[in-house]
């Protein structure tokens, strides 16, 4: 069995979705530390999320030598927008990849807004796209994450993102992406020792 070692040198910063909380299961799913999430509300001022995220980031960037950003739908957009902002590695869960155009009618303020969807960013970045989402158009991430760089890996899954976490997958892809050590272990080794 694999076990992640506690790396405290790489902060999470994980941002979650529209109308969600620091208690979504995207979140609370995942066991390393450091991490944190902070809960906004959206819709309230959009344009204040940013002030607010980036002077989080930059606290984090000051504080710790490595930071990882994960976000979940909204929060994945955010996560992939200030990835690409401070050359950070980031975990996109279903990501809202136009929310100028998937958000218009929950989120009046975004519709005037320019908020671009950059694949550029040269770290590390995995994207977690479900096939059957009903808040992600496939076929739009089929044609936007094209002619990525080698760092990007974009997996698609079946099933919707509300319904279910990927703890594992999550997991997996947050231990490549925060270098956390790991420690291999057969199962008798595992359960004989305190």
């Amino acid at each position: 069995m694999m076990f992640p070692i506690e790396n405290n040198e790489t902060f999470l910063l994980f941002f979650h979705g529209l109308d969600s909380s620091c208690e979504t299961s995207k979140y609370t799913c995942i066991t390393r530390e450091p991490k944190y999430c902070q809960t906004v509300n959206y819709r309230d001022n959009f344009a204040e999320i940013f002030e607010i995220y980036d002077a989080l980031i930059q606290e984090k960037m000051h504080e710790y030598p490595r930071v990882v950003l994960a976000g979940h739908s909204l929060g994945g957009w955010f996560a992939n927008h200030f990835a690409h902002k401070y050359n950070l590695r980031a975990l996109l869960i279903a990501p809202c990849i136009y929310p100028s155009e998937v958000l218009s009618d929950r989120i009046p303020a975004v519709v005037d807004m320019k908020l671009s969807f950059p694949t550029s960013n040269t770290e590390m970045v995995r994207v977690m796209v479900e096939v059957d989402d009903e808040n992600l158009d496939v076929a739009v991430a089929k044609r936007t994450l094209v002619n990525l760089p080698d760092s990007w890996e974009i997996d698609y899954f079946d099933g919707g993102h509300h319904r279910i976490a990927r703890s594992s997958d999550i997991w997996y892809h947050l231990v490549h992406l925060c270098e956390d050590p790991i420690v291999w272990m057969d199962e008798a080794t595992y359960h004989g020792e305190d």
